[in-house]
């Protein structure tokens, strides 16, 4: 009794959709641009839903049943295995050096030295940078765009010259 008010609450909110020729139709127009399989296939998922629901004016369908209807006919497990990924997933084997697990037995006191003279040369170097890129120092060549001279002309004066000004163009 409660898994007919669960199923009767799931139809109120997604629309029962019968695959007509037509819908079939827009869900591959909306497919276009976006392959439902891969690393990326939930964000191309996004986008083909809302091209279809836009498409076809049906709000009340979800995504899963999009993807319901694409695994009736694809295959869409294998189609997703021969995707590759864009960049490279080499599995090699990796061991921590055993130098970490000696130096982890040693006192933390000496740890704590070495870390905060370190962090005193750090300081030091960034200092030193910072003092020789002072302001008065760089001269940074001014990266603002050029901009072209125009002269600016009051609507109230007139023109330098009797002659009104033609679309030609200017000598520079």
């Amino acid at each position: 009794m409660l898994i007919v008010s669960t199923e009767s609450k799931m139809a109120s909110t997604e629309e029962v959709l019968v695959w007509t020729p037509e819908l079939e139709v827009s869900l591959f127009h909306s497919m276009k641009g976006h392959k439902p399989v891969g690393i990326n296939r939930h964000f191309h998922m996004a986008c083909i839903h809302d091209k279809f629901a836009t498409s076809t004016g049906k709000r009340n369908i979800s995504s899963k049943q999009i993807w319901e209807h694409l695994q009736e006919l694809y295959n869409l497990q294998a189609l997703d295995d021969l995707e590759s990924l864009p960049f490279p997933n080499d599995e090699t084997e990796f061991n921590l050096p055993d130098d970490i697990f000696e130096s982890s037995s040693k006192p933390h006191s000496s740890a704590s030295e070495s870390s905060a003279a370190a962090d005193e040369a750090l300081l030091k170097i960034k200092l030193q940078g910072l003092a020789s890129n002072s302001p008065a120092s760089t001269s940074t060549p001014d990266s603002s765009p050029k901009r072209k001279r125009t002269r600016l002309v009051n609507s109230s004066s007139q023109p330098s010259s009797p002659h009104p000004p033609s679309s030609a163009k200017r000598r520079r």
